[in-house]
């Protein structure tokens, strides 16, 4: 349920390398260039999930277990972290709303070795962890070479974006909403 008027929801803003899982109604804020936040929702249960994924893998372009503490850093080991904290809480997969956001294009080949994007492999490793993970994407916002302003209801699964063209860092909400 959505705050009543004149009441302000939480808010949390998501750093590079977070992810946030709850059922209490928040508003989570975060800004992405070349970053994927994933976000999960169960209507049923009003259930909400995002992270905020710097890289694809620690590899950067193979799956690898991640180290401990720096799991959100990665789209593959947020997104599997997130399908089972839902699986925990007894959210079936096929009831999970996927959207991604994010993924521009602003540093080809960075710390990848590759020709591709640093954002399209992102969006790319998303995507496949999502299909291994038997999850179906609802919608998306992703590539392109600007910026992205997120706003996610954690009740409502609603999620607003606006692009930007500069990324400022002290535009941050107070308050961070690291999980795990």
């Amino acid at each position: 349920m959505r705050a009543s008027p004149g009441r302000e929801l939480p808010a949390i803003y998501l750093k590079p390398g977070e992810a946030y899982f709850s059922g209490d109604p928040t508003r989570v804020v975060t800004i992405l260039g070349s970053c994927v936040s994933v976000i999960m929702y169960s209507s049923a249960r009003k259930i909400g999930a995002i992270c905020h994924a710097v890289m694809p893998s620690p590899d950067g372009l193979k799956p690898r277990k991640p180290f401990p503490g720096d799991t959100f850093q990665y789209v593959d080991s947020s997104v599997v972290w997130m399908v089972s904290q839902f699986e925990k809480t007894g959210v079936r997969r096929a009831d999970i709303e996927v959207k991604i956001f994010g993924g521009a294009e602003i540093f080809m080949g960075a710390n990848t070795g590759s020709s591709v994007s640093v954002g399209r492999k992102n969006i790319e490793t998303a995507l496949s962890t999502l299909k291994e993970q038997n999850m179906k994407l609802k919608a998306w916002n992703v590539g392109g070479n600007k910026g992205r302003k997120v706003i996610f209801y954690t009740d409502t699964g609603d999620v607003f974006t606006k692009t930007v063209k500069k990324i400022d860092p002290d535009a941050a909400i107070p308050g961070s909403g690291r999980i795990g």
